[in-house]
């Protein structure tokens, strides 16, 4: 699918979404719509992400698993050292950087990790982020088909980080890009299998995502609350 039709229906889904009855609670007041977004999530994780996911993780050598996680998180760095620029982060610039050129050529392309043993963490940043150090602080939590929990403006961001800062729009061919994205969003949903016996035993799943969502990215983007519950979904 070109970039242009992604980009077309997020600008329909954010009409669509401003057409709607806002609900009571501020944090979520497009909860009418969410909830049946969130049903047809679960539906097509079901049938689909949740058992490429066990598949993978049974058939996939921890090693190799471990191996594809760091090449994508590699590719991630290229995102990252953008926004820490447009944050004035500068410091975060340089060690994301050096992360990204070491991890890049020491570590064979990212397959490997010598960057966390020369005191260079995994470091992550989004243009949602951006958006809230620019301003846009508070945003209402939304359910994006099949990519999960987010708010309005992470939405945006990632539509922007996807298309501005991630190398994959300019792949040559839709099918590598396709391919690459299905890999990356089963490699993140095999790193989540441990943590579905906790949200199916919660009374109301919906709120549960939300809250330990909206919690997490609160103390990504402030630092002043961390969410119990690790990487529910990890889209960004």
């Amino acid at each position: 699918m070109p970039l242009r039709y992604i980009v077309l229906g997020f600008s329909l889904a954010s009409l669509l979404t401003g057409c709607l009855r806002l609900g009571t609670n501020p944090v979520d007041p497009f909860e009418a719509l969410n909830r049946p977004i969130d049903r047809f999530n679960h539906a097509v994780d079901s049938m689909a992400l949740k058992p490429l996911a066990h598949v993978y993780h049974a058939l996939t050598p921890a090693s190799v698993r471990q191996g594809v996680t760091h090449v994508f998180n590699n590719v991630n760095q290229i995102p990252t050292v953008a926004n820490d620029v447009l944050q004035s982060e500068w410091t975060w610039a340089l060690k994301d950087t050096w992360r990204f050129i070491i991890n890049s050529s020491m570590g064979l392309g990212g397959l490997f990790d010598p960057a966390s043993s020369c005191s260079l963490p995994l470091h992550s940043n989004d243009f949602g982020q951006t958006l809230a150090t620019w301003g846009n602080h508070e945003s209402p939590y939304v359910v994006i088909p099949l990519l999960g929990p987010s708010t309005l403006r992470d939405a945006v961001g990632l539509l922007f980080n996807f298309a501005l800062f991630t190398p994959y729009p300019y792949l040559p061919q839709n099918e590598l890009i396709y391919g690459l994205l299905t890999l990356r969003y089963v490699d993140l949903r095999a790193q989540l299998l441990d943590v579905d016996k906790l949200t199916a035993e919660s009374m109301d799943e919906y709120a549960f995502i939300r809250d330990a969502y909206l919690q997490n990215r609160k103390y990504q983007l402030t630092g002043e609350q961390e969410s119990s519950t690790e990487l529910l979904y990890v889209a960004q």
